[in-house]
Formats: structure tokens, sequence, C-alpha cells
């Protein structure tokens, strides 16, 4: 009888051991205070199949990024990616992801908050668990246990079987095999029903180069189509009433034993691939699917003024043209810049060098000739000081503008290219074998040149070469004149300013004398009036009063935020803060001179107006001067007031930020932050202000982007003595819809000014995607740089 009793216990032991596993694979619940510590052996939650992980993975030792991934496989690979503004987490070790009530939250080894996911419609839900499901799907979850978030809500680059697109999310290809931040592909389902692939930094339409409503036969839109992939590898479109639309994919081989994804990799296309689980031999990833069979369609691919050819119809090949060198020998796709030898001025011996079956968009093209010859064609490049590239097709020749974009050499292609070459001794191609298997040059001598015409511009991909000098310039400035914050969180302005850049702490008496007793006034700013005044060795500087703060009790915390950031930055678009008086009632801030006063005293006047070239010089130089506070400060700094009269001119109109007293400082860890009211003026702060929400830097952006439209037009957005803000942003964005920019400027362009029209619309569009509503459709003030300075192709943006 005891034995019985022995062998029932046991085998009821037993019993409910499997049942108490067999609910862990169906519950694979992760518990509130749950933690995981990278480097460590808790590094990961696994998926109750085993083929899915959650947690922190070393992809660049000895950083960790934060993600889902294939736990069961030899060859790694991420399924989703946590990202900050598109850019990847990389923590070092130590670092830790917490789950609690508020949603997930992942610190560096610091304790510093650096991302964190939860509840977004309803703040008020709270978390009571979390799973990694057997799809690869990690999700947040309620007290009903309802999913609140979900990785599969939010794809980065990869679609898992049995996850849906709908308009409301997109994908972004990754930067590299290695760089999990976002890249310059994206794909996204339109809200019109349309699945569109498009180059991210071009203009809207020009930049996609695939849609489904062109390659789908019979294809037709709806208002509420999703792209679907399911476990048997079909990828497909269906309708709201779940009705199917249109296949990608059939699925190519294998069935539901098989790992599936549909990547959009970093050559822009969208693959399907498939991991055989149950076959011998050595398993990898291979691809059964891929939505363009030549990579080379794939616009921007190749960068300006190069080439994509297609090697054995798989692998995409980037090359230079005759004359051109790469930007980056370890990354082609960033395209090719003219190389130093090349003098393209009418006087220079030049040949014409012959390339087959290539050609570019046709945006490039700015003339055209009509039933000429081969020989006529090359004639007439070479005798156009402009003309550095032509195309022949069916006795029709293309002059190409400068710089050249999307360029295509393969058998199917028809036309026949020549790029000038004046420097007679450089090889034609690299590799020759490829690209000019049979190119000889075709010499045009200088004599035959002769009295053929006069030199117009000294143009052509010379421009990218500049932008490639430019940006390096930028760089060694910011470079050579950063320096780090203090440590601020001292109690008093004068131990602040000790531990900053050679502050001095003036007395009153100081101050009055080196006014002259307050004599010369310059203006008034937010807390007091700035006079004229001079040192004893001769500087010339200007004192700003603090009236508000002794006679209204306003103004004490605006007082140390100012000493605190100027007096610890540095940078040639920043005021300089010489020092302070804080003695009583006596307090003043003591600046650097700048001869041309504010921005505002000089662009809105009607005694006339700056040059164009001088504008544009204000604007970029602003905006590295906010990129220096937003980026290069050890404290990351929200200004919080960015307008025209807090941009002071020296005596070269070279722009410099002022007045810090609104600022916010950032730490470290975070992105946002939450502020006591509104900061910042009527008509330059952005809608996040007003709405009781977090604040991040795109604050910063919006103002910038106001005062940016300002610049351009010469007109105030808003009239103070009026109601309601004036639409200047409203005009801005009719006259470039229907193509009319130049009356921006016709009434502000100075005698023998000249403004080129790219360039107009390049500063009218940065201006109109900063203005953004939503804050996440606004660029980063780094983005705006590139932007202004040309050296990023530019979106057509939302009206504002």
């Amino acid at each position: 009888m005891a034995s019985a009793t022995l062998t029932f216990s046991i085998v009821f032991i037993i019993s409910m051991v499997v049942c108490v596993l067999s609910h862990s694979r169906l519950t694979p619940y992760i518990s509130l205070r749950s933690t995981l510590t990278a480097g460590s052996q808790n590094f990961k939650w696994v998926s109750p199949n085993g083929e899915f992980a959650f947690g922190f993975h070393s992809v660049t030792p000895p950083l960790y990024s934060v993600g889902v991934w294939f736990d069961n496989i030899s060859e790694f690979t991420f399924a989703w990616t946590a990202k900050t503004d598109n850019i990847e987490l990389r923590l070092e070790r130590g670092s830790t992801l917490q789950l609690s009530n508020a949603g997930l939250q992942v610190l560096d080894s610091q304790r510093r908050l650096k991302w964190a996911a939860g509840p977004a419609e309803n703040e008020n839900e709270s978390v009571s668990a979390a799973a990694i499901l057997n799809s690869g799907n990690f999700v947040l979850l309620n007290q009903s246990a309802a999913p609140i978030w979900q990785s599969f809500d939010a794809p980065t680059d990869t679609l898992l079987p049995g996850q849906s697109l709908t308009s409301k999310y997109g994908m972004l290809s990754k930067s590299s095999s290695t760089n999990f931040s976002s890249g310059r592909f994206g794909l996204a389902m339109k809200v019109d029903g349309d699945l569109v692939f498009y180059l991210v930094e071009r203009l809207e339409d020009k930049g996609v180069y695939w849609r489904a409503s062109d390659k789908i036969e019979d294809y037709d839109s709806y208002c509420e189509v999703e792209l679907k992939f399911n476990r048997s590898g079909s990828l497909y479109l269906v309708n709201s009433s779940d009705i199917e639309v249109a296949t990608l994919s059939t699925g190519g081989e294998g069935d539901g034993q098989f790992l599936r994804r549909v990547t959009l990799d970093t050559d822009g296309v969208l693959r399907q691939y498939v991991w055989n689980q149950m076959g011998s031999g050595a398993a990898s990833w291979s691809s059964v699917w891929q939505v363009l069979d030549d990579p080379c369609t794939v616009k921007g691919l190749c960068g300006l003024n190069s080439v994509c050819q297609l090697i054995e119809l798989k692998k995409p090949n980037c090359l230079c043209l005759p004359g051109f060198d790469f930007m980056d020998t370890e990354d082609p796709s960033r395209g090719c810049r003219s190389n130093s030898s090349q003098d393209y001025s009418c006087s220079a011996r030049r040949e014409m060098v012959p390339i087959p079956k290539t050609n570019w968009a046709k945006d490039n093209d700015y003339s055209n000739l009509q039933d000429v010859s081969e020989s006529d064609c090359m004639q007439a490049c070479s005798d156009d000081c402009m003309c550095i590239v032509v195309t022949y097709e069916n006795n029709m020749c293309y002059k190409k503008r400068m710089p050249l974009i999307d360029g295509r050499q393969g058998y199917g292609i028809a036309s026949k290219a020549f790029v000038k070459v004046t420097d007679l001794s450089i090889a034609p191609f690299s590799p020759p074998s490829i690209l000019l298997p049979h190119a000889q040059p075709v010499n045009v001598t200088k004599e035959e040149m002769q009295g053929k015409g006069k030199v117009v511009l000294m143009v052509g991909i010379s421009l990218v070469g500049c932008s490639s000098i430019l940006a390096t310039a930028t760089f060694l400035l910011t470079w050579f004149f950063r320096s780090s914050i203090h440590n601020t969180g001292t109690n008093t302005v004068q131990e602040k300013a000790g531990k900053s850049r050679n502050l001095k702490a003036f007395s009153y008496k100081e101050i009055q004398a080196a006014t002259g007793g307050f004599r010369q006034e310059l203006g008034r700013g937010a807390f007091g009036k700035v006079y004229r005044g001079e040192l004893l060795n001769g500087r010339a500087i200007a004192v700003k009063t603090l009236d508000k703060l002794v006679h209204e009790g306003q103004g004490e915390k605006e007082f140390r935020t100012e000493v605190s950031i100027i007096g610890t930055s540095h940078h040639r678009n920043l005021v300089q803060l010489y020092g302070f008086c804080d003695e009583g009632a006596h307090k003043f801030l003591v600046y650097e001179y700048m001869s041309n006063g504010s921005l505002d005293g000089v662009l809105f006047v009607d005694s006339g107006f700056l040059s164009w070239e001088l504008r544009v010089g204000i604007a970029i130089g602003t905006a590295r001067g906010i990129l220096y506070l937003h980026q290069e400060c050890a404290t990351q700094i929200i200004h919080c007031d960015i307008k025209p009269q807090n941009i002071l001119l020296d005596e070269k109109y070279n722009p410099k930020i002022s007045d810090f007293g609104l600022a916010k400082l950032m730490k470290a860890e975070h992105t946002r932050t939450f502020t006591a009211g509104a900061r910042g003026t009527k008509g330059y702060m952005a809608p996040e202000w007003h709405r009781n929400v977090a604040v991040t830097v795109k604050v910063d952006v919006y103002s910038f982007g106001v005062m940016l439209l300002e610049i351009i037009c010469c007109k105030k957005t808003v009239h103070l003595d009026e109601e309601t803000e004036s639409l200047l942003c409203d005009w801005v964005y009719e006259c470039f819809r229907h193509g009319r920019l130049v009356q921006l400027v016709e009434q502000q362009q100075l005698e023998g000014d000249t403004i080129e029209p790219r360039q107009l619309e390049r500063m009218v569009l940065t201006a109109l995607w900063c203005i953004q509503d939503n804050p996440a459709l606004r660029p980063s003030i780094k983005k705006v740089v590139q932007m202004l300075e040309g050296t990023v192709e530019i979106a057509v943006p939302p009206p504002p």
C-alpha cells in the first residue's frame, strides 16, 4: 500500500511539473522588476520555442545593442532593434534593462536612462507583464494580458511571419551590416493604399523608385490597405475587408518549417530570406524573392557622379567616371567628385571619352539637340564650357547637368555617354575591363576649338568638390573651437564663474566707468537695457542690465543660466561672455560688442536689404551655432528662444547666438524634458510648448525654421500689433507649390545680387521641413546644416 501511494505521488508530481512547463510555453510572461544586464549571463529573454530572444547583444564589441534576434541559428540576425531618433542604441558592459509598471527602461552603466517603451495612447494604463512570443514579437501587457506596446507595431528593417504593415508605420533600411541606425532607403504604406519604396534624402516624388500601383497588374489602391506576411512566406496586400488586393511574393521554396524574414536591405531592395532548419550541410540565409530584379534601378544607390553596374545579375557595383574619384573609398555609395587634375576651363585641351550603354536620370538634362550625329554630339559638349557629360541615343544628344544622379550601365541601355577629360594622362576607368572594354578617347585639339566660345562658368563636378571642402572646413572649425562644459552645480554665480572660461567678476564701479555712466544705449533686452562700453584695454563691450530681476524679482534663474552656459561654451557662432557683475541690486552681464547689432535690426528695414550672400551665410552660421549647443557640448542645451533679436552680427555680418536666459540644459541620459510653462517668443514657439508634452531639441529647429523664412523673405512672420499671426509660411508654401519662388525675393534683391534658383529652393525646403507641426518630421539641426550647405538632397515637405 505504501509502495502504491509512493508511486502515485511520484506520478502526480511529474504530471504537475509537465503541466507547469507546458503552461509556461503557452504563457511566457516576464514579471515586473525583471532585469537583464549587458555582458552578464542574464542578458536575454528567450521565446518558448527557442527561436527568438530579446535583450542585449554585442554586434560591434565592446558595445551592446538592444533588440530581438533569431536565437537558434549560427548566423546572428537581428529582427528588430531599439533606436532613438532612428539612431541605434549602443551601450557599454553593465548596462541594464528593467521592466516596471511604467514599461521598459534601458539604463547605461552609470544608471542614466537611454531608451524607454511603454503605453503610448493612454499614459494612465500600466504594464503588468512582458513576453517574447514564438512569433518574435516582444510585447508589454496590461492586466487583461492585452498588448499595450509591441515590437511588431514599430518595425525597423524586417518583417516576420504574422507581422503586418499599415499606413501608420514604415520601414527604413539599416546603415550597414553592423550599424543598425536607419539608412538611406525606406518603405511606406501610403494613406491612399499605395506601397512605395523611396530614397530618404530626395524630393518625395523624385525619390520613389518602386510603387505597387505601377508594377502590379490590375492593382487598385484602397484607403486602408495592409501589407501582410504569413507563415508560409506569402507577402500580399489586403484591404480593410481583409480581401487580397495584390500578391508580391508567394513564398518561394519551403513551408512553415522554415525560418523566414522579409528585410529592406542596405541597397534599398526588399527581399525574402529562408533558413532551412531541417537541411543538412552549411545552413545560411538564402534569398527566395526580391521586389526588384535590378538593384541599380534603386535611386541614389551609387551616389552622385557615379555609375551603377550589375555584376552577375546580383551584386551592384559603383564606379566613377574618368577624371572622378570616390568621395569615400570605403563607401563607394557616397558617390564621386572631380579629381584635382581636371581643368574644365574653355582654354584647356580636352578629350571626350566614350562609355557604352550608360545613362543618367532625365532630371540631369539641361539641353538637348535633335537630328545630330554622334560626332556632332561630342563636339557640342566639347564646345560648351558648361558641359562635362553628354549622352547620345537615336540621333538625340542630351547635355547633362552636374552633379549627375542615378547613373546606370548595362546591356539593356541603348544610349552611349561621353565624358570630357582635361587631364590627358588619366586612365579611362577602374576597372576598365568591366565598364570600358573597348573605350578609346576621341581627341579634340586646341586648334579645332579656337573661336568656339568664351568662358561662361566654372561648373560641373567642382561643385561637389566644393561641398566636400566646405564640410571638411566645418568639421575642422567645430573641432578647433570646441570646449567642454564644466561642472555648474554650484549655488552662486561667482562659484560658477570660477569654473568657467576666464570670466571676470566686475565691480559696479568698473561697469559704470566702462559705460561712461551708462551713456550710450544700444537697445533693450528681455530684462533691461543694453549699453555700449569699453574696457581699459580698449576692447568694446556690450553691457546687459537686469532691471526686472532687481525690481520685479524675476530672472535670477535666467541670470545664472546665462552665466553658466555662455561662460563655459566657445564657438564662433555663439556670443562671447567676458564677465558679469553681481553686487546686490547691481546685476550685469558683459559681452563682446557686435558692431552690426541684432539681425532684426538689419533684416526688416525699408532703407535697404542685406545681400542674398550675407543672408545665406547668416542662416548657415546660426544653424552651426545651434548644432554646437545640441550635439557638441558636454551638456546638451536647448536655447528655447531662437529669433532674429537674439542673433547678433559682428563687423563682417557673422552671426552669433545670444540671450541664453531661457535655455534648458538637458542631462546626458535624456532626449526630451518637461518644463514648467512655455518658453520663447510668440510666433517662434513650437506647437509642443502649448500641449503639455515633453519637449526636445526640435523646438529650436522649429524656431530656426520660422526665422529662416524671415531671412529668405525679409518679412516678419508675426506683427506684434495684430492679434493673430501672419501667414508667411502659407505664402511661402504656395509660392513653392506653384513654382513662383522668385516672388519671395524679387523685392528684396539688391542691384547686382545673384540668387541661384536651386539655392533658393534649398533654403525654402529646409525652412518648411523645420516648421512641421509634428516634431518627429523635423530634421535634426545637423541635417539642417547639411541641407543648407547642399550636401544632402531634400524631399518635398507636407504643407506647414
